[in-house]
């Protein structure tokens, strides 16, 4: 990837096709572009995400995201749960422009800032759910109506598994980004891993749940 705060595009389309299994046409790398610019303009006031370099942000968040993206289905309902900056839920809604992503975010602001990286970045597929996760999780209009549910740094991967329940449809997949060795012990006997590297050669893993949920029979 790029070196001394340059994006190398180019390389973020290779990484992603070769590495993640999502290619990207050029207008959805414009896309990430304009949102990564969006980002770093809310940045200054809001603190979405520790990095300031652009191209630390896109090694860490939008490669990471760009991953998760590769296991989605191209026609999957999404939900991001804890949405944020909008890791992994906005990258996933780029790269799959005929899923349906909901992105839940409770904190006012940063639901304001994903409203308007939506806008600028004209992801009309993406919606944002300003609520907490508790709340959404008992509206019919979002209980069981995923085949995908996913979430970045959100919690321990059993609560993220207990928040996850509710929104599966049967046969629908939990997926966690985590770091490497972490919450091992609490991975349930189904889980699957997935262990890669991020451009910048910091290894991530996914933790896919499929079907069923700790607690199911």
């Amino acid at each position: 990837m790029a070196r001394r705060g340059e994006i190398d595009w180019d390389a973020l389309q290779s990484w992603s096709a070769e590495s993640a299994g999502c290619v990207l046409t050029t207008a959805q790398v414009d896309q990430l572009r304009i949102y990564l610019d969006t980002l770093q303009l809310w940045n200054r006031k809001l603190a979405l995400v520790s990095q300031h370099q652009a191209a630390q942000i896109v090694d860490k968040h939008i490669a990471d995201s760009l991953f998760a993206a590769g296991r989605c289905g191209g026609t999957d309902a999404v939900i991001d749960l804890g949405s944020g900056a909008g890791f992994p839920g906005l990258p996933i809604a780029i790269a799959r422009p005929n899923a349906r992503v909901s992105l839940v975010e409770a904190r006012g602001k940063k639901a304001s800032f994903l409203e308007e990286a939506c806008r600028v970045a004209v992801i009309r597929n993406a919606s944002i759910c300003h609520a907490r996760i508790e709340a959404i999780a008992e509206d019919d209009a979002h209980c069981g109506r995923y085949e995908i549910v996913t979430a970045r740094a959100l919690t321990s991967l059993a609560e993220f598994l207990a928040m996850a329940r509710p929104f599966l449809r049967p046969g629908g997949r939990a997926i966690a980004m985590r770091s490497l060795g972490q919450d091992r012990e609490a991975e349930p006997a189904q889980a699957e891993e997935v262990v890669y590297q991020l451009p910048d050669g910091t290894p991530r893993r996914l933790v896919i749940v499929n079907d069923a949920l700790p607690g199911d029979s």
